[in-house]
């Protein structure tokens, strides 16, 4: 249930909080009021496209906040999908920022649009001229089939997903061994040529590192092998120039010379000994290393080759050598597997084939259940759109054939079997049924959808239904069988309804009426609830006469005395 609603600079609406009650929530009011608009701060909050233009002029922000309490085990379900707390009730709000900035959020927790819609679909449903009509969606037309036809559809239903199942497990595991449609010998051949392609290349491992280094050093042989000249040179010394060891050993010896006269003289000649024989030691070294500096270009286009040929087998084999030998490995163990799997391959197509015309039947039978479902809420919905002032409308349940025989694989199959189907309607005698989505009557539109709401309202789980302005095109006594419908469905259902007819408000349970105010600074929107006297105004004005005429409040009255006998009688 829809408990409360708050809109801040939507439009006209600069402040608004509205409390819900249960039943039939009415709001009426002057053309131009801003009764659209608050259907349009719903949608907003429901998670429909945002319009900036929507924010109030001169505002750098607009923010809308539902309150949600008595809602199903499903929709907590989805919370925790979402990693929110379910708690006593939910909040959804959205702020939407003139710089374009939209932040929605779940009991506090920050969502994306996505996760508002959805949520939002489980607690409220909405229906207008332009809004989103979920029963106007063929989509939704075969959950509300199913949901109508109770058991027997559920039951052949779950049956169908079983067997959906376990044929889409025989179908990958035939995958996995390359089974289906000469899948396995094409398979085998890519492997074989993986094994050999990596096998040839003789790869080991960590090449692809010292044979980069390895090409360094080609590339900069000249100036490798002249630094080394240069450290040998600066520490052995030239004809002429002494180097650091011969200079290291004279000091050392002279230091020596004196060591037994002081421990620090002492401490002094072990360090330059030391020094003496690191230099030895480092000169040997670079001498060494000079030795072994190659100037080979012939070795040098040798070792790029071969980064190159491992460079392709990389970028061919996930980006590693160890990624590369690892997919040799895997292919040569699913090579094995695929070519001693062929009686495990026949198993799995006769059992695939088995379970296929299972399917087949399954939904067949399942079809076969709609189709019976189908007759019956047709049946019932050309009664109501009867009672609604169209006595010659065919509403239809349009199935697509089933093929003749089970479909050779399951691109056919979903979790609804086979079945494809649509509502179709026609209103005048002698035009054949066509797609409900495209009736575009205002009227009919109307009536089509409250005689849905009327059956459907026992059938699915949301508790709040909110009818912009749905009684478009409809006037007299179909104006009261649209009152005592709504009348019908707010017994089992919260319902708010924006309305311009006197015989639907006169059937509300609470009454808000919205009105337009004005002064020399603003204009804003304003609501408030009727009490028993005010409402008598409203209907007198809704009829078309004057609040102050008393033949038009004694009409109003007789109105509401009648509205409350009936509602007494539900």
């Amino acid at each position: 249930m829809l408990a409360h609603i708050r809109v801040q600079n939507i439009a006209l609406i600069r402040s608004l909080s509205l409390q819900l009650n249960p039943g039939l929530n009415v709001i009426t009011g002057e053309t131009g009021a801003g009764k659209s608009i608050l259907i349009d701060a719903v949608n907003l909050v429901l998670g429909t496209r945002a319009d900036r233009e929507l924010i109030t002029i001169g505002q750098e922000k607009a923010s809308v906040e539902a309150t949600f309490t008595r809602y199903g085990k499903e929709v907590n379900e989805l919370l925790e999908q979402l990693g929110i707390e379910p708690e006593d009730s939910i909040v959804l709000s959205r702020d939407l920022y003139a710089s374009g900035r939209n932040v929605c959020r779940i009991n506090g927790s920050l969502v994306n649009n996505a996760a508002l819609r959805i949520v939002s679909e489980k607690l409220i449903d909405v229906h207008g001229q332009h809004e989103h009509q979920s029963l106007l969606h063929p989509q939704a037309h075969i959950q509300l089939l199913d949901a109508f036809g109770g058991e027997p559809i559920a039951k052949a239903k779950a049956e169908v997903l079983v067997l959906l199942q376990q044929a889409q497990r025989i179908d990958s595991e035939l995958k996995r061994l390359g089974g289906q449609d000469g899948e396995r010998e094409r398979r085998m051949d890519l492997l074989q040529y993986q094994v050999d392609e990596i096998e040839k290349a003789n790869i080991q491992p960590g090449e692809d590192e010292q044979l980069h280094q390895e090409r360094i050093k080609l590339n900069n042989a000249e100036k490798i092998y002249a630094a080394f000249a240069q450290v040998e040179s600066g520490l052995f010394g030239e004809e002429e120039q002494p180097g650091a060891y011969t200079i290291l050993g004279q000091v050392s010896r002279e230091i020596h010379a004196i060591s037994a006269m002081d421990p620090a003289y002492q401490k002094l000649s072990e360090t330059l000994d030391e020094l003496y024989y690191a230099v030895e030691s480092a000169g040997d070294d670079a001498r060494a290393l000079k030795a072994q500096v190659v100037f080979d270009p012939a070795y040098l286009e040798t070792v790029s080759e071969r980064l190159d040929v491992l460079s392709r087998l990389k970028t061919k084999y996930g980006g590693t050598l160890e990624a590369v030998l690892q997919t040799k490995q895997l292919a040569e163990e699913e090579l094995y597997t695929l070519s001693h799997s062929a009686q495990i391959i026949e198993r799995l197509q006769k059992e695939w084939k088995q379970t296929l015309v299972q399917l087949y039947q399954a939904s067949v039978a399942l079809h076969d259940c709609r189709q019976k479902a189908g007759e019956d809420l047709s049946r019932r919905i050309c009664v109501q759109l009867a009672e609604l002032g169209m006595p010659h409308a065919q509403f239809v349940v349009s199935f697509a054939s089933l093929p003749g025989e089970p479909p050779e694989d399951m691109r056919p199959y979903s979790h609804n079997g086979l079945d494809r189907m649509e509502f179709l309607l026609s209103t005048n005698v002698g035009l054949p049924p066509r797609p409900l989505s495209k009736v575009v009557s205002g009227g009919e539109a109307s009536r089509i959808m409250l005689a849905i709401k009327t059956i459907a309202a026992e059938l699915d789980d949301i508790d709040c239904l909110i009818f912009d302005e749905v009684d478009t095109g409809i006037s007299g006594q179909i104006a009261y069988t649209v009152g005592e419908k709504m009348a019908r469905i707010a017994r089992q259902r919260q319902v708010l309804c924006v309305t311009h007819l006197a015989q639907l408000a006169c059937m509300a349970d609470t009454h808000y009426l919205i009105e337009k105010q004005s002064n020399q600074e603003m204009t804003q929107t304003m609501l408030h609830t009727l009490d028993a006297e005010q409402r008598i105004d409203e209907i007198a004005r809704l009829v078309g006469g004057t609040t102050q005429s008393a033949h038009g409040r004694a009409h109003a009255k007789e109105m509401l005395d009648s509205a409350i006998a009936y509602k007494k009688s539900l």
